[in-house]
């Protein structure tokens, strides 16, 4: 197949590629810095700012493309949420201009459903986001991942976070270890703005996809523990709902409903279920997960290059 990626060299788009490159499809890296990515003889880095580019310019990005796989992430800032709604509604528009056969959504865990309460999403409940927060922060890998993404004083905060929860697990927690930890979850239980742009911005994009038989498509969000890790090769699906263990994995002291019991799934297995999806075609219009699990949580690179 001829697969176009948005976002080739990132997070979710870099291991996509390289799983696309291994079994053989040709590959089209469509971002501002496709060439990070790296070379290799089936690989064309196409350089296209998709947040500033017309539709036409999108759909003649397209032309040619049996699936396209849509990692887009916007620049950070206070214009992200605009940017991701807008973006979408153009690669929808151009993907139907294009006449691209398969279009894989990667959205995010904030759009999945809480098991037993419809309509109710990982994004309406503060205690999963900061079972999230703390899942997060017990993971040396997604913890490293955040230094890798964000840098600065969100890398500074993720890693004093984790190492106050690591003192606590320890029973060795200080008073400015409790204050680290308190100021986290009062942010996220009490704050205004406890949840990330980017989780709900792509919440509401899933609602241009969901229903609309106008082009073919899935939607594929991570679950809560996504994270750099080796490729095993296996996984398991979930629809629709957020993939919860049905015991925790962590003590009883504080934890919420959902603490210990978010499960994951790393970069590079979500790339092999996104590219078996993409030669087989089994979830046509649906909105799922995938889960797998690894005997380490190391820290791994967060970008991965040919």
């Amino acid at each position: 197949m001829r697969v176009a990626v948005i976002g080739p060299a990132g997070f979710s788009g870099s291991p996509v590629c390289l799983e696309l490159l291994n079994r053989g499809h040709d590959v089209v890296g469509i971002s501002r810095n496709p060439g990070r990515l790296g070379k290799h003889e089936r690989y064309t880095p196409l350089t296209l700012d998709i947040g500033l580019a017309t539709i036409h310019e999108i759909a003649d990005a397209f032309n040619g493309i049996d699936v396209l796989v849509n990692a887009y992430n916007p620049p950070a800032g206070p214009n992200l949420y605009k940017m991701f709604i807008e973006t979408t509604r153009k690669i929808i528009i151009a993907v139907r201009t294009a006449k691209v056969g398969y279009t894989i959504m990667i959205g995010g865990t904030g759009s999945l459903e809480i098991p037993g309460e419809p309509y109710v999403t990982c994004a309406d409940s503060r205690e999963f986001w900061l079972a999230y927060r703390r899942g997060v922060a017990d993971s040396e890998a997604a913890t490293q991942h955040a230094q890798d993404r964000f840098g600065g004083a969100i890398a500074e905060g993720a890693r004093a976070y984790r190492n106050a929860r690591i003192a606590l697990h320890a029973g060795k927690a200080t008073d400015a270890d409790h204050k680290a930890m308190q100021d986290v979850d009062d942010a996220v239980l009490h704050g205004e703005n406890w949840i990330p742009d980017l989780p709900i911005a792509a919440r509401a994009g899933f609602q241009m996809f969901e229903g609309n038989s106008s082009f073919n498509w899935t939607f594929v969000s991570p679950p809560g523990g996504f994270r750099p890790g080796p490729r095993t090769g296996t996984y398991e699906i979930y629809v629709d709902v957020v993939p919860l263990a049905k015991e925790a994995k962590v003590p009883s002291s504080d934890r919420n409903a959902y603490e210990g019991r978010i499960l994951g799934v790393s970069a590079a297995d979500l790339a092999v279920s996104i590219v078996d999806e993409a030669e087989k075609r089994e979830k046509v219009g649906k909105h799922w997960t995938a889960v797998s699990e690894w005997p380490n949580d190391e820290a791994m690179p967060s970008y991965l290059t040919i």
